[in-house]
């Protein structure tokens, strides 16, 4: 169900924006597209990969300021025995200083959520960085709420017998993140 939920919304942003690049030159709204890959130090055992694509328009006519939609997937790190691979679904706003230069500043802000098979939690971003011609390179922070089912064995469980016990448990991790990209 979720997937078919992910799925639709993704086609729906799509016709919207097809249809918003047919309607640019009436009504000087645009679309953009983002793409960002990058690391992150969000994990007590290294860097974690990411990346994410977000779908957006124009809220003014000077392109100064962005609201969208995205989605990415992400692998933050290792917590007990196996490594938190997700995809997150967030809302974004980006405000470009200079759009109108090749060279312009930027602010991205990004709030969601996230679904795991067993459990789920909260993303959001905050970065700064740069846009030259269509490529983007940004620094910043995330910050994460995941609730994770552990489990795990209890041995000796009468007579040389383990006992499974399973637990939710929330994990709070930040750090920071470097990203590159391209914007259209």
């Amino acid at each position: 169900m979720k997937e078919k939920l992910i799925f639709s919304l993704f086609l729906f942003f799509i016709s919207v924006a097809l249809f918003a690049q047919n309607e640019e030159i009436k009504t000087k709204i645009s679309y953009s597209s983002i793409t960002d890959f990058g690391f992150m130090t969000a994990s007590p055992r290294g860097f974690s990969f990411e990346a994410t694509t977000t779908h957006g328009f124009s809220l003014d006519k000077k392109h100064h300021f962005g609201i969208g939609i995205g989605i990415g997937l992400n692998q933050n790190g290792k917590y007990s025995s196996s490594p938190i691979v997700y995809m997150p679904f967030f809302a974004n706003y980006r405000v470009y200083f200079n759009p109108d230069k090749n060279f312009s500043p930027h602010f991205n802000l990004a709030l969601g959520g996230f679904m795991l098979r067993v459990g789920g939690g909260a993303y959001s971003s905050a970065s700064i960085g740069f846009k030259v011609g269509k490529f983007t390179l940004s620094q910043g922070l995330s910050f994460f709420a995941l609730r994770k089912e552990e489990v795990w064995r209890e041995y000796n469980y009468p007579y040389y017998g383990y006992k499974e016990k399973r637990e939710m448990r929330w994990y709070f991790p930040v750090g920071l993140t470097f990203k590159w990209g391209f914007a259209f």
